[in-house]
């Protein structure tokens, strides 16, 4: 039985979990990262802070989230034109290709995974500031909602010492 041990350095399974992350469109948080990693809070902490503070390769976003500093180069120029023959143009910057319609299906095929990526991860940031919205919603009604529930409690804490005040009448015979 053998053990199929990682010879990586822990700032070295960080740092490919930080790219993989950021090719994939993902939030590099240290929670993600503790947990794609495995490691303690301390080592993924310490290894950020380094990238952060004396390579300069992450840069803080927020408390806890982070984003490479140096990302892809600018895109090129996308172009894609249908021919009455059926045929399709792509341009890519300075290249092109011409592709049947089996071949377009072909690379549709392909890509559909991208898209489907693409869209998973939109929904995940539309549901994630719909969330927020909710929360900070909710929050609202709490407090507006202690702020009714003690406002009542202090109106019967007075009425029941009014109450207390008054004499008792002697029941009517």
């Amino acid at each position: 039985m053998s053990l199929n041990t990682d010879r990586r350095t822990s700032r070295q399974i960080i740092w490919d979990a930080i790219q993989e992350m950021a090719a994939m469109g993902q939030a590099i948080t240290r929670k993600t990262l503790q947990e794609v990693t495995g490691l303690t809070y301390h080592i993924v902490d310490d290894h950020v802070s380094r990238f952060v503070d004396e390579d300069g390769t992450l840069r803080r976003v927020v408390d806890g989230v982070f984003e490479l500093v140096k990302g892809y180069d600018a895109p090129r120029p996308v172009s894609v034109t249908d021919l009455d023959d059926g045929q399709t143009i792509i341009e890519v910057g300075d290249q092109e290709m011409r592709l049947w319609p089996r071949e377009v299906r072909k690379l549709a095929q392909r890509l559909a995974g991208d898209a489907q990526q693409l869209a998973t991860l939109q929904l995940q940031h539309d549901v994630a500031l719909a969330t927020q919205g909710l929360q900070l919603e909710f929050r609202g009604v709490q407090r507006e909602m202690s702020a009714r529930i003690k406002e009542q409690d202090e109106t019967i804490k007075r009425l029941e010492m009014q109450l207390a005040q008054r004499p008792v009448q002697a029941a009517l015979i």
